[in-house]
């Protein structure tokens, strides 16, 4: 009995000090949060080289903790990120879902590591870091198993397009037509009249284009001063080709200049000429009928005494140089003194 009293006093005192310790120690605070629950979901397990897949992350822990979840897998693995992460939160009675959606995909074939960096649980006054542990995914071949059997189709044309002669004869139309039309160029090219060939004989010309002139009939349409313009052009004409054939482009007081030393052409007469014309064709000089025939007729005049003095001076040049007068003197003088 003395025993039983003693262990009964022994246990009185232990369950005393064990209420002393528990009125003693510092309750737990506000919001302190239990030990987060992890999980890891990875749909499909299985994908081809490049085909997308989905790893949900999972944690579940107090209502008042935060969940910051990494921005996506190791840069460095062979896992890339498509899109950017999604983050949804579910609250419950006691605790809340806190869930991070990646879409990866995988660029080499077989078994690939995922890596995610810890999530960080903040709580009231304390941190915990988070691991997802070591997660993988399968990357299987896109050629079917028996690709070596196979044959492949062979590659089809850029354009089917149907068999036709049609556009061989276009074609052949179309190119005969052009070396018909250079043809007829060509002949046109040979047979057109060369106006700028110099004739034959300048004074012969002249007097044919005086007579053209005349038959015009300016002088009784009332254009007295083409007429004129006209007239003296012959002339300039005639004698650029028959004396001066480098004078064509002058102008009339060059011409006059350039044919001065020329004794065949009265300058005089020239020089009046071609004044009256620069004052009909530049200065509106206004001529009547009766002045302007005056001067088509002098124009022509002119051409028919400048053809004379040339016809004589060519004449002259072939005769050959006049014999001495002594000569002729002596020889009458002999043959009368032999009569």
């Amino acid at each position: 009995m003395r025993a039983l009293g003693y262990a009964t006093v022994l246990l009185i005192a232990f369950a005393g000090s064990v209420l002393a310790a528990s009125a003693q120690a510092p309750s737990s605070p506000a919001g302190a949060h239990a030990s987060a629950h992890v999980a890891v979901r990875i749909k499909p397990d299985t994908v081809r080289v490049g085909e997308p897949f989905v790893v949900t992350l999972r944690v579940q822990t107090a209502k008042t903790a935060t969940v910051v979840f990494p921005a996506g897998p190791d840069s460095g693995g062979a896992v890339e990120a498509l899109d950017p992460r999604a983050l949804a939160t579910t609250p419950g009675a006691s605790a809340a879902d806190f869930t991070a959606t990646y879409r990866l995909a995988a660029w080499d074939l077989g078994r690939q590591p995922i890596t995610f960096a810890p999530a960080l649980v903040h709580g009231a006054g304390t941190d915990e870091s988070v691991a997802f542990g070591d997660l993988t995914i399968l990357v299987t071949p896109t050629t079917p198993a028996d690709a070596a059997h196979r044959v492949p189709r062979a590659a089809r044309a850029l354009f089917a397009l149907p068999r036709s002669w049609w556009p061989a004869w276009e074609i052949a139309a179309a190119a005969l037509a052009i070396l018909v039309v250079l043809w007829l160029i060509t002949r046109w090219w040979r047979r057109r009249p060369r106006h700028d060939a110099p004739r034959a004989d300048p004074f012969a010309d002249a007097t044919r284009d005086f007579g053209a002139l005349e038959r015009l009939g300016l002088l009784d349409a009332g254009e007295p001063g083409r007429y004129v313009a006209l007239g003296t052009g012959i002339t300039r004409t005639y004698l650029v080709r028959r004396l001066a054939p480098a004078a064509i482009a002058f102008t009339s007081a060059e011409l006059v200049d350039a044919l001065a030393e020329d004794r065949r052409v009265p300058r005089a007469r020239l020089e009046a000429l071609l004044v009256e014309s620069d004052r009909v064709k530049f200065a509106r000089d206004a001529l009547s009928a009766a002045e302007a025939r005056a001067l088509g007729a002098d124009a022509r005049r002119l051409v028919e005494e400048v053809e004379r003095r040339v016809v004589a001076a060519a004449a002259a040049a072939n005769a050959g140089p006049p014999a001495p007068a002594g000569v002729g003197s002596s020889a009458s003088g002999t043959r009368g003194h032999a009569a």
